[in-house]
């Protein structure tokens, strides 16, 4: 005989000291990723997840930002498109963009790579001299079968010197949040979700500052959540980088109210593999470096050193920039160029998201800067070098270009200069915006775009052949 008590109680849902009838109790789903980076290793993995996630549950499914990054071969040559053609694999819903999409794509590139998106791109805080771009809409009223509506809202870290020379605008996030949970619709919906593309501390500023969200769902400072966390009323999800972890987030609504959720990043690395993983990864590898290696740029009668590719690097950035004189790592050329110079041996050599800064100097702020490049390259030479663009090794020595440093004093055009004399300094961007050389981040600089370090090279060789 049943005990119509456990029946009666198998109904019902206790939470917070309230109950709950279980048969009104909407169940929703969210998986997300973010900083994928191109790190297509863990995509077979990542496919199988969102793919063959139960539907007992209703499912959304969102990608952060920093999906496309140009150092893989595939994702250069096809300019992020087979990044958005792996998101609809995954049946994306909601997608944000990063930096790498914002600044590492050319603008039309950035214009036309989610032509053929099957899922929608929400970005409240970017815009050109025409206002908000085509292909994002500043927010999205989701609403599920039940009749929930979750307003999801997305902004991306404002690097404003970088994306202005680039032919954006970018936008305070802050403000722009203010502006859209003012919206009618956004207020009135019953959940409010911020895809934050903007790193921690922002996410934090924001628990405090914007009462009105209540779920953030984080990125670009690659940290992780593995069990979700709560700040001032606000619970957060992050999912760290590279696809090494997958985020699932549970809401349990009854009667559109939360009244449940749990929050867990699952590390890909426990997952199982397959046969044919393997392959797969080293198939898009390949691929991408054989249609890069299509189109030849130049050839020399044999291969070039170490020092030969980092001073013809130089020598590029130094014609690019219309610089009398450049200053580089040679870790930025992470394999010598080979005689045989294609698009996929330069992307190999020089696979970073790096643009060039051009500085106006006197003698003495030349020299200033490079006591203050010299005191540290002992310290840095065998350091890995993370971010900023940089997508090699170490960062190995310092070389320069049109002038030496010795015993202090700038040598240049084999003499020493005038301390009133001015000279044009190129460098990559990253000795600008990275922490190490506060010297250079004094000055100001021209932002060059929107050419790549190994693209403007390669339109160095081909001019000069």
């Amino acid at each position: 005989m049943v005990d119509n008590r456990f029946v009666k109680a198998l109904k019902y849902h206790y939470c917070d000291g309230k109950c709950y009838n279980i048969a009104m109790i909407e169940k929703l789903t969210i998986l997300h990723l973010n900083d994928w980076h191109s790190h297509f290793e863990n995509y077979p993995k990542i496919k199988r997840f969102f793919q063959e996630y139960p539907e007992t549950n209703e499912v959304i499914r969102l990608d952060i930002g920093d999906n496309i990054d140009r150092w893989h071969p595939m994702t250069d040559i096809s300019k992020g498109k087979c990044n958005v053609q792996f998101l609809n694999e995954l049946k994306i819903d909601l997608a944000t963009i990063g930096n790498n999409e914002g600044i590492g794509l050319a603008k039309h590139w950035l214009n036309e790579v989610y032509q053929e998106a099957d899922f929608d791109v929400i970005l409240g805080n970017l815009e050109d001299d025409n206002g908000r771009p085509a292909w994002a809409e500043p927010y999205k009223i989701y609403e599920t079968k039940a009749g929930t509506k979750i307003a999801f809202l997305a902004y991306t870290f404002p690097y404003y010197l970088t994306y202005k020379p680039g032919g954006w605008k970018v936008l305070d996030p802050l403000e722009c949040l203010k502006r859209d949970l003012a919206v009618k619709e956004v207020q009135e919906a019953d959940f409010r979700i911020l895809l934050s593309h903007l790193g921690l501390p922002w996410d934090k500023k924001i628990t405090a500052l914007c009462p009105e969200i209540d779920l953030i769902i984080g990125a670009h400072t690659h940290h992780i959540f593995e069990d979700g966390a709560y700040l001032n009323g606000t619970y957060m999800a992050a999912a760290g980088k590279y696809g090494q972890f997958v985020g699932e987030i549970n809401l349990s609504l009854d009667n559109h109210e939360m009244i449940d959720i749990t929050i867990h990043a699952h590390e890909t690395s426990h997952m199982a593999s397959k046969p044919g993983d393997k392959e797969w990864i080293e198939k898009i590898v390949s691929g991408g470096r054989k249609l890069l290696g299509q189109e030849m740029v130049m050839q020399f009668d044999e291969d070039l050193s170490l020092d030969e590719s980092c001073r013809l690097v130089m020598d590029a950035m130094k014609d690019y920039a219309k610089a009398d004189i450049a200053m580089i790592n040679s870790g930025l050329v992470v394999e010598p160029f080979t005689k045989d110079i294609t698009k996929d041996t330069l992307h190999h050599s020089l696979p970073h998201q790096m643009r060039l800064a051009r500085l106006e100097l006197t003698t003495q702020e030349l020299a200033e800067i490079c006591q203050d490049v010299y005191s540290q390259a002992e310290l840095l030479a065998r350091q890995q070098i993370r971010g900023m663009g940089f997508r090699g090794k170490e960062f190995g020595t310092v070389l320069t270009s049109g002038f030496a440093y010795k015993n202090g004093k700038i040598v240049y055009n084999e003499k020493v200069t005038n301390e009133k004399e001015t000279v044009s300094l190129v460098l990559v961007d990253q000795y600008y915006f990275a922490r190490y050389f506060e010297s250079i981040k004094s000055h100001q600089a021209e932002l060059l775009f929107p050419e790549l370090l190994r693209e403007l090279v390669e339109g160095y060789l081909r001019h000069k052949e």
